[in-house]
């Protein structure tokens, strides 16, 4: 059995911003699920927002630390994607 690198920290990132924070993520040990680029058809990015919807919902279930970086394209709070007991990510500079 594998280590997971990832110490039971996610964090929920817009398409726009991943770029530019998976190094930082990667380094500071958190795994990354991608919220949906902006401009989808508005029925993909519900099916797309809904899975992550179900996989934070299950990750906040089992104890695991949650962040989100958002860019605003959409409405997360529709989804429960941003917890209240979760803080956003902010990269150590």
């Amino acid at each position: 059995m594998s280590a997971d690198a990832r110490a039971r920290r996610v964090a929920v990132v817009a398409d726009s911003r991943l770029e530019a924070l998976l190094p930082e993520l990667q380094r500071r040990g958190f795994g990354v699920i991608q919220l949906p680029p902006a401009g989808l058809p508005a029925d993909v990015a519900a099916e797309w927002l809904e899975q992550v919807a179900d996989h934070v919902s299950e990750f906040l279930r089992t104890g695991y630390e949650v962040v989100v970086e958002d860019d605003g394209a959409y409405d997360l709070a529709q989804y429960a994607i941003q917890p209240p007991s979760t803080s956003r990510f902010v990269p150590e500079t």
